[in-house]
């Protein structure tokens, strides 16, 4: 696998974005296999018991997807730089099998920051923010931007999270500043075609990658190429803008 150095973060979505194969993380993986990301879990968790563990992941599974769009734009940053990679995070950029490392980085940002919610200037943790629901709460405007900041201040990485108060008018002019993050609320994706995919009442937050000539908004939803329809979600369509700073 080519991997180039200094391009600029624009010409990596080209690989950490691959309709062929990879297209982003998926919150969907790491219960599949719990094993695997015990020690990440229980190094936040100690205690907890190995069902526990699935329980957490199967957590991340239901409401991982505005932690997944934020970790996809750090390997957008980080995409060439391996070894500057590992020495902040702590995990290899690539798996044993060749693959970005999304799995370790996402379920680090989840247990690390999950329910973690700023209260004036000082980082308060709502234990209760899952209780009794089947499916984790997930995250807002302003968790997004608390826990990321918060999580990429540990890792001595410069970031802003930015609301930008609306879609921007020109997507791929803005992307140029730093990657995008959208949020719907009712999710109704569809494939490049236009046709519905996926429908759901809840909410879901997504990395933008592109946009069609006829105006649908592509991005990274589960590892797969999805695409949005801007203008059509009843409740909102919230944009953020991950800023890095060198």
């Amino acid at each position: 696998m080519t991997k180039v150095v200094d391009r600029g973060f624009l010409e990596n979505y080209k690989y950490v974005f691959d309709p062929s194969g990879e297209y982003g993380g998926n919150q969907k993986l790491p219960v599949l296999a719990p094993a695997r990301y015990a020690h990440i879990v229980k190094t936040y968790h100690y205690d907890l018991k190995d069902d526990k563990v699935r329980e957490r992941l199967d957590l991340f599974r239901t409401e991982g997807c505005g932690y997944v769009a934020l970790i996809n734009t750090v390997f957008l940053r980080f995409y060439g730089e391996e070894e500057k990679f590992k020495k902040l995070f702590g995990f290899p950029m690539y798996t044993p099998e060749g693959k970005l490392n999304f799995n370790d980085l996402n379920v680090d940002f989840y247990c690390a920051t999950d329910n973690h919610n700023k209260c004036l200037w000082f980082d308060l943790i709502y234990a209760d923010e899952d209780k009794g629901c089947k499916e984790g709460f997930g995250t807002t405007l302003d968790s997004r931007e608390w826990r990321f900041e918060l999580y990429m201040k540990r890792h001595n990485v410069s970031v802003d999270v930015v609301d930008l108060k609306g879609r921007p008018a020109d997507i791929e002019e803005c992307m140029k500043k730093g990657p995008l993050i959208v949020a719907v609320r009712p999710t109704i994706i569809y494939d490049k075609k236009g046709k519905v995919v996926f429908e759901s009442t809840n909410g879901h937050a997504m990395t933008v990658t592109g946009i069609t000539p006829d105006g649908l908004i592509r991005v990274s939803s589960w590892g797969e190429e999805h695409y949005v329809k801007p203008g059509s979600y009843k409740e909102h369509e919230n944009y953020q803008q991950v800023i890095y700073r060198r």
